[in-house]
C-alpha cells in the first residue's frame, strides 16, 4: 500500500511483462541470495546467534510457521532484502501484477518448504 501511495509507477502497472519477471529473477538470484547468504551466515556466528538469532532454532519439531518466527529486526531486515526485486522492477517500470504475486509466492513456498521438518 505504502509503495503504491509512494511510487507513481505502481499505480499504473501491467499484469503481465517478460522482461520485468526476467529482471525480478536476475535480482533474485543476484544480490538478493548473495546478501541474504551472508546475513544468514552472520546470524550464525555465535555473538549473534546465542544473543539473537536462536529464539528462530527453538523449535524441537520444525513446521512452516517457523520459517516466520524471528525478532523483530530480522523481520525488517528480510523485507528489506526481498524488496530489492519489487522497487527495483517498479523503479525501472518493468513491474508487472503477475510477476510480483509470483515472486512472493515463491519467497513465501521456499521460506516453509525449508522449515516443514523433511528434505524434498
Amino acid at each position: 500500500y505504502l509503495g503504491y501511495r509512494a511510487l507513481d509507477s505502481a499505480k499504473n502497472m501491467p499484469f503481465w511483462r517478460a522482461d520485468g519477471m526476467l529482471y525480478t529473477f536476475l535480482l533474485h538470484a543476484g544480490p538478493v541470495e548473495f546478501l541474504y547468504y551472508w546475513f544468514h551466515r552472520a546470524l550464525h556466528h555465535h555473538f549473534l546467534y546465542s544473543r539473537y538469532h536462536s529464539h528462530h532454532h527453538s523449535s524441537i519439531v520444525t513446521e512452516p510457521i517457523t520459517s516466520v518466527i524471528h525478532p523483530f529486526a530480522e523481520h525488517i531486515v528480510y523485507f528489506l532484502l526481498f524488496a530489492i526485486p519489487i522497487v527495483t522492477t517498479i523503479l525501472t517500470q518493468t513491474a508487472s501484477l503477475l510477476a510480483i504475486a509470483i515472486y512472493i509466492t515463491y519467497i513465501d513456498l521456499m521460506n516453509n518448504m525449508g522449515h516443514c521438518n523433511f528434505e524434498v
